[in-house]
């Protein structure tokens, strides 16, 4: 077909919409929601995806970390054996660090966190609610690379040993209680209980809305002293540069598994795990919300192709006159039939393109109102058109068809 007959058709096809604006926006109304449903929500999971490794590769590299279980169990399905498994202790950090030759440095950390009512941190009259309360050791911030001292000093190994009072706390806490003037060397109360702050961490952000800056950080000895019963831990270990971590794992496993007392012929009652396990568990979760955001955009995507198809057939019982007249002065099937397959297109890639817009908007807002990191991929802005324009291809080859399979006499004489 030439290319100035295509344009030619393609013009009626769009003179024919423009005669029906109101009923093209509602025939296309699915097909914004599909698509749009589309470019939001894969905005939002890839934005959360790149945070996500970010976050990963910012906590430092070559790491493993020892959990009393494995990731990705369901705490409400836990089997007999999970729930009777022995915590994992604070001193099995020393015992790793100390036995295992791929391991250059094992911290423990332990988090405080009460949600009714909130805990609180205060200095004066100022307060800061449910601030994350770590317990860990003095080799924090030697495997946590990505947190550093803004001012003073982290705490050291003696004042971890002797169970000190002295704390570092998040650039948000500082800002909550100490707005004008330094916190170092205050005493600030923590669930009444008072600590002196020796030192600040450098401000690092957000992470699925939650403030990363809210992190109050004690040795684990005053910890155990003041949270006698919040005793969870998880060891996080990092290697030595140039280590294998299969065989860092396989030491650990063998530490454990005898400070554990496990039998020979028992499995681990614990977990030692890599970053990417988490990462790959991680993405499970994302891949979770993707699918069900697919089965939603298809829903959506049908009831708009199905809406195309029944507008289509309507105006093609509406234009039969029309029809029969063109065939009359020598216009083929296949132009008739192209007329109206272009408009069925036409509508559904300008219902792609409205929802693409309003995708985009609607991911901005997301990342305006809960601070959860977008990245629009252009992937997703092309593969939401190619789908719109094959969702008008596939539902308007019906009517299309009708329309070029009329009889140009009785088209003509159809009142």
């Amino acid at each position: 077909m030439k290319s100035g007959l295509v344009r030619e058709i393609f013009m009626m096809a769009l003179d024919s919409i423009r005669m029906n604006k109101l009923r093209s926006s509602l025939t296309i109304l699915g097909i914004v929601i599909g698509v749009l449903t589309i470019v939001g929500m894969v905005a939002v999971i890839e934005g959360l995806n790149a945070s996500f490794a970010r976050q990963l590769e910012a906590m430092g590299s070559n790491l493993l970390f020892v959990s009393r279980f494995e990731p990705g169990i369901q705490f409400g399905r836990m089997p007999e054996e999970l729930r009777r498994r022995r915590k994992i202790a604070f001193h099995d950090a020393e015992a790793v660090e100390r036995s295992c030759p791929s391991v250059a440095a094992v911290t423990s950390e332990v988090t405080y966190f009460r949600f009714l009512p909130p805990a609180r941190v205060k200095y004066m009259a100022n307060e800061i609610e449910n601030p994350e309360v770590s317990g860990t050791n003095h080799r924090y911030l030697q495997i946590y690379e990505e947190y550093t001292v803004d001012t003073g000093r982290f705490f050291t190994a003696a004042e971890n040993l002797n169970k000190r009072d002295v704390c570092v706390i998040g650039a948000e806490i500082v800002d909550a209680l100490f707005p004008n003037q330094s916190p170092l060397n205050k005493t600030i109360m923590l669930e009444g209980r008072k600590l002196m702050v020796i030192g600040t961490l450098a401000k690092i952000g957000k992470f699925m809305g939650r403030s990363r800056d809210s992190k109050m950080i004690i040795p684990t000895g005053t910890f155990r002293k003041f949270f006698p019963g919040e005793d969870d831990v998880t060891l996080i270990v990092k290697l030595k540069s140039g280590s294998n971590s299969e065989t860092a794992k396989d030491e650990i496993i063998n530490i454990m598994r005898l400070r554990r007392k496990v039998k020979v012929n028992q499995k681990n009652d614990f977990g030692v795990f890599t970053q990417d396990t988490i990462a790959g568990l991680y993405n499970q979760l994302t891949g979770a919300a993707f699918l069900v955001m697919i089965i939603i955009s298809s829903i959506g995507l049908i009831v708009g192709g199905i809406g195309v198809m029944n507008i289509m057939l309507v105006s093609v019982k509406e234009r039969t006159r029309e029809i029969g007249l063109r065939k009359a002065i020598g216009a083929r099937r296949i132009e008739i039939r192209n007329q109206f397959l272009y408009e069925a297109i036409v509508l559904t890639l300008s219902g792609g393109m409205v929802g693409v817009v309003c995708g985009i908007l609607v991911s901005l807002l997301i990342k305006a109102l809960s601070g959860l990191p977008v990245a629009v991929n252009p992937l997703s802005i092309m593969a939401a058109l190619a789908v719109s324009t094959s969702v008008g291809l596939f539902f308007g080859i019906y009517p299309a068809s009708q329309a070029a399979k009329l009889n140009p006499v009785d088209a003509l004489h159809y009142e």
